[in-house]
């Protein structure tokens, strides 16, 4: 019931505020984001990956730097097969793992 989760929107908004500043804080005082998730590692805190945050923290830079465009809405028909490639290409190097291409209608089952 309604009861039973008090969380309001004027609560919500003001978490996505505080979300932000402290984002902007972090990013103003040169604190990256790699030594605070060490940091959380190291207290036993363990993040997993999401398809937002992979989107948000790997896939959408390197499209920003590749394609020099702000949003996939943006892309051409080649900028996310580059950026695909990229990426599969770096983490096969790097940690070993393939990723799988990217899907079209010719690789669909």
């Amino acid at each position: 019931s309604v009861s039973d989760n008090p969380k309001t929107e004027a609560q919500r908004n003001a978490v996505h505020v505080w979300i932000k500043t402290v984002a902007d804080i972090l990013n103003d005082n040169g604190i990256d984001k790699r030594v605070v998730i060490h940091k959380m590692k190291t207290r036993g805190l363990d993040t997993q990956w999401t398809a937002e945050s992979f989107k948000a923290d790997v896939y959408k830079p390197i499209f920003n730097a590749v394609a020099a465009k702000q949003s996939t809405e943006q892309a051409n028909t080649t900028d996310h097969d580059i950026v695909v490639q990229g990426i599969s290409k770096w983490v096969a190097q790097e940690f070993g793992v393939v990723l799988p291409p990217f899907p079209s209608r010719f690789n669909q089952d």
